[in-house]
């Protein structure tokens, strides 16, 4: 196999690691908002599907999901 396939153990980032790396993050958002910036929480809305086919959302067809909600061909 290769590096493509498996990740090698010694490269993998140690939880330690990723707990260090999560906090700086979480200092730097907070740092960022108490500054007086704004930071969007994007949610996990799902598409409504209903009138729409799978392969038009992954071609991207957000004209035709707001045609489709509004009752238009």
């Amino acid at each position: 196999m290769t590096s493509i396939h498996a990740q090698t153990v010694f490269d993998a980032a140690t939880a330690r690691q990723k707990a260090a790396e999560a906090e700086q993050l979480a200092a730097d958002v907070a740092e960022f908002e108490r500054k007086g910036g704004k930071v969007q929480r994007l949610g996990n809305t799902p598409i409504d599907r209903s009138g729409i086919s799978r392969r038009q959302v992954v071609e991207g067809g957000a004209d035709r999901r707001k045609a489709a909600k509004a009752g238009k061909p």
